[in-house]
């Protein structure tokens, strides 16, 4: 038995030692040599002087007492200790049980998820004091570290060049019964199997998973069903009440890009087509109605402009609007955004001889209106709550790139009021199946169809 070196514990002699067991120091001694007395010594010499621990001596009691070699000539206080310490231990055992089932407090968020480890192949999923609750063996060798994960989780957040890091792993209650689900993407280092998304319950058990994308055909190409998660979010995103999960994954290697909303069963709620990326997602009340609308942001790749794409709530479906077959695809519906923008290509970004400035970020202000920021330039464009364009920030990332190719001979113009205007009227609106220099009405969805190709 472990000695409790307090003061009260000791004992300092020979003497106290014999007071302690009510018997006298020449038994003491006796007990030492020839039962095992637990008695200690500064130095190996028999003669030096001795101390013991109260708690030891009392385990030595109760063990000869179970093993039922006590002393017959242990009296008063040691026959007593002796024949009553099985009842005493009892009424003790009895007590700390007593203790621990109506009186301590339980530790009300033990067994509830809060956190996670990766360890290899394995989810680790432990609560707040980071005990291990569960364990999920996903099979992928190749499954990214923990410091990745970390850099996804909990929430979105903005990334270098205000580039969004969409979460990989989410740990909250998606249903509503007051217990936190566990969202889990797979991420490999190879960049393989990486569209399926998890949804594990409190105990581990797998609720739903999801699979990205489909096989579609843009163009009479056939894109395979090989898709990658973006990332996650979680969000009331239809003004129902209710949580939905929004998913965005890319095509592997190519494009398109989907958005689809889950509920939280798992089952498709929504989903959107883009022929290019998409990048960042929100909601707020887009036109100052009261309602919230559901934006996306991204790049076009038929022509190679960054895009916002506006939905009212409970809306998301349908393709972008394309003008060009191999960006059309016979297996989606009409156009679900009731908004859909593009944006113009500076002469700054031509120099940079990028394909396309997709709108990597935007953020939607209160009473109606957003700014979208132009990924490589840095322009950030100023809208309204009817999407016009109130003014063009050509912000200090932008002008150090202008005047960099300045002097490489690269660009030539000369940023004045004239530069801004032209940006300004340059945004286009899809509206009836042409591409038009105004906004269109955010309330009534745009139809695809043919048109001129915007410049």
């Amino acid at each position: 038995m472990a000695s409790n070196g307090k003061k009260e514990n000791s004992l300092t002699s020979w003497k106290e030692i014999a007071v302690y067991l009510d018997r006298d120091v020449r038994t003491c001694v006796r007990w030492e040599k020839r039962y095992g007395l637990p008695v200690h010594r500064l130095e190996k010499d028999s003669k030096a002087k001795v101390f013991a621990y109260k708690n030891e001596i009392d385990g030595w009691l109760a063990g000869r007492a179970s093993n039922g070699t006590s002393d017959p000539d242990v009296g008063s206080r040691g026959g007593f200790l002796v024949r009553a310490f099985p009842a005493l231990f009892a009424l003790a055992a009895l007590a700390g049980a007593a203790y621990f089932l109506f009186l301590k407090p339980a530790d009300p968020l033990r067994s509830v998820p809060a956190d996670f480890h990766i360890r290899g192949s394995v989810l680790l999923v432990v609560d707040h004091k980071d005990r291990e609750i569960w364990r999920r063996d996903t099979g992928l060798a190749g499954l990214e570290n923990e410091d990745f994960y970390r850099g996804h989780f909990p929430a979105k957040k903005l990334g270098p060049d205000s580039v969004p890091a969409w979460p990989y792993v989410m740990i909250l209650d998606v249903d509503g019964d007051s217990r936190p689900e566990v969202l889990f993407c797979t991420q490999t280092r190879l960049e393989d199997r990486e569209g399926t998304l998890l949804c594990f319950d409190g105990r581990g058990t797998e609720r739903w998973r999801f699979e990205a994308g489909r096989e579609l055909d843009f163009g009479g190409k056939i894109f395979r069903k090989e898709y990658r998660i973006f990332g996650l979010n979680v969000e009331d995103y239809d003004g129902d009440g209710s949580l939905e999960i929004l998913v965005i994954s890319f095509h592997k290697p190519d494009w398109p890009c989907q958005a689809v909303l889950l509920d939280p069963s798992g089952k498709v709620e929504g989903e959107f087509w883009n022929a290019g990326y998409l990048m960042d997602a929100s909601t707020g009340d887009v036109d100052g109605d009261g309602k919230k609308e559901l934006v996306l942001s991204g790049v076009n790749n038929e022509y190679n402009k960054g895009c916002v794409a506006v939905f009212e709530a409970g809306a998301l479906k349908g393709g972008s609007p394309q003008l060009e077959d191999t960006y059309r695809s016979p297996g989606l519906g009409p156009g679900g955004p009731s908004a859909y923008i593009l944006f113009p290509k500076s002469d700054v970004h031509q120099a940079i001889q990028l394909p396309g400035d997709p709108v990597n970020f935007f953020w939607i202000h209160e009473g109606g209106g957003l700014t979208a920021e132009i990924c490589e330039t840095h322009i950030l464009f100023d809208l309204d709550s009817s999407l016009a364009c109130r003014d063009v920030t050509l912000t200090n990332d932008f002008l150090n790139l202008h005047e960099e190719f300045s002097r490489a001979g690269k660009v030539r113009s000369i940023i004045d009021a004239a530069y801004k205007k032209a940006l300004k009227d340059s945004l286009l609106y899809f509206e009836n199946g042409r591409w038009v220099g105004r906004p269109a009405a955010i309330s009534s969805p745009n139809p695809p169809g043919p048109s001129h190709q915007p410049r």
